[in-house]
């Protein structure tokens, strides 16, 4: 079944197709708010853990209650990691008990001093933590229920020693990372502990497919308005790209493009079925002509 082009449906969503990086900001920040606000830890945990220390157990959801803060920025002085503070500025209602975090205290100062001038909140707090200084992350996680990481490259810079520090003290962990064999080795590496404590590691959160998964989520909820149920298949084609990467996105890609190989698109989904080549051109007439100006998800 052919729904109408995604120009038609882009009024569904206003501007959230035209800045990729508001998908990083708000879906990253989202997903941490969610956690911090609403997630309540599993109730097997509940009922089998007390502890107020982090162990290698299940967390104590007494431990979590009692934090400081609801959510920590770190990187917070990086291009989105500084959007994203500015944002929480704001004042917004509902905005979570939050501070800033990063690895140069005289940086975290200068940022403290420009988001003081942009809301009526308190001056935010800054804490220091080197990525290579794991005891100095535990330190600083421990003191929130979430902590979101814009500091990429994430394999590069040892962002692995923030997973190992946010499992350690009882801490849910988001990034946007788009490095996928970093993924794929953090999964493998920390799924299980993850699941046995209680807590939540979420990657790629607000990643660029967010955009694409509103405007495919939409088109099949209009398409199903008819009775007829939804779409099973559909493809999102882009004629312009507004913009261009940061740099943090540009070092990312170069180093895990160095370093790996590519996993495919399936790469994080072991036995998932892979759609027909041929679907996107059975949709489009366009993507029979491909040109770097039609892009596909």
């Amino acid at each position: 079944r052919r729904f109408p082009p995604v120009g038609e449906l882009l009024h569904l969503i206003p501007n959230c197709c035209h800045i990729t990086m508001k998908a990083y900001l708000l879906g990253a920040l989202s997903v941490s708010f969610w956690l911090a606000k609403s997630m309540q830890l599993p109730q097997v945990v509940q009922e089998t853990s007390m502890r107020q220390e982090p162990g290698s157990g299940a967390c104590s959801p007494t431990l979590q209650s009692d934090r400081e803060f609801d959510l920590i920025i770190y990187g917070a002085t990086g291009f989105t990691g500084r959007l994203a503070a500015g944002y929480l500025s704001m004042g917004l209602p509902g905005a979570p008990r939050w501070a800033i975090g990063g690895r140069s205290k005289v940086d975290l100062m200068n940022l403290g001093s420009e988001l003081a001038g942009i809301g009526s909140q308190p001056a935010v707090t800054a804490l220091v933590a080197d990525l290579q200084d794991l005891e100095s992350l535990k330190a600083m996680t421990r003191r929130a229920k979430v902590v979101l990481t814009y500091a990429g490259p994430y394999e590069l810079y040892d962002g692995e020693n923030l997973i190992k520090a946010s499992l350690s003290t009882c801490t849910h962990y988001v990034d946007i990372t788009g490095e996928t064999n970093w993924k794929l080795e953090m999964m493998r590496k920390y799924d299980s502990e993850a699941q046995a404590r209680g807590l939540s590691v979420v990657q790629s959160a607000g990643f660029d497919s967010l955009p694409a998964d509103l405007i495919s989520m939409l088109a099949a909820e209009e398409v199903a308005a008819d009775g007829h149920g939804p779409p099973t298949e559909i493809a999102v084609l882009w004629t312009k790209v507004n913009g261009w990467k940061s740099g943090g996105t540009l070092a990312s890609a170069n180093y895990s493009f160095s370093h790996h190989f590519f996993l495919g698109s399936y790469g994080l989904a072991p036995g998932a079925t892979k759609a027909s080549p041929d679907a996107a051109a059975a949709l489009f007439d366009e993507e029979q002509f491909y040109s770097s100006a039609a892009v596909v998800d």
